[in-house]
């Protein structure tokens, strides 16, 4: 990917992070549904993926992807497990008129993100290795080797919240709903 250019307003960016299979999806639309918090919006990002009912995201392939990319379409891009994302600048728009921006992102990405938006937030959400492992196993994706890669990852996000999402949907994000409450009143 070539070099994206800095994001603004970036002390208003959160970046949600965490292993395949932690829940990121799922404890976000929690959030979203129960606890409004006022002017968030969750950034839809685009992947070279079939759509699918767990992660509302924009659907293209490889091709329609480089062309997105050529045309400066994105503000962010990455490429992990076999796959493209990108978030497009119009998903981050929201930033510049004071609202958050919510971005389910990439462990490996962070460090070039952290360039372009030196001032955002980390959440990590994560979970057991055995809960992980049930998880990735009922999306079903992905085989049996290619699973056990995906747990043997570790990367040192230096999150500003850790989230482990092991219990219900409604202490993980009522735990978020705090931690962006005490946030956005600084």
């Amino acid at each position: 990917m070539s070099i994206l250019p800095p994001i603004g307003h970036s002390e208003r960016l959160i970046v949600v992070v965490g292993p395949s299979g932690c829940g990121k999806d799922s404890v976000l639309r929690h959030w979203r549904a129960h606890w409004p918090p006022g002017r968030v919006h969750l950034a839809r990002r685009t992947i070279t993926r079939s759509a699918d009912a767990h992660e509302p995201h924009e659907s293209v392939s490889d091709e329609d992807f480089a062309q997105l990319a050529r045309a400066s379409e994105f503000a962010t891009a990455w490429q992990a497990n076999g796959l493209r994302y990108g978030v497009r600048r119009h998903e981050l728009r929201g930033l510049a008129d004071g609202a958050w921006v919510v971005l389910n992102g990439s462990r490996e990405h962070l460090p070039s993100l952290r360039r372009q938006a030196p001032r955002l937030h980390v959440v990590e959400i994560t979970a057991s290795h055995e809960t992980l492992a049930h998880r990735l196993r009922a999306r079903a994706r992905e085989d049996a080797d290619a699973v056990a890669r995906r747990l043997e990852r570790r990367i040192d996000t230096a999150a500003d919240l850790l989230l482990r999402n092991e219990g219900s949907l409604d202490e993980a994000a009522g735990a978020l709903q705090r931690w962006w409450v005490a946030l956005a009143d600084r």
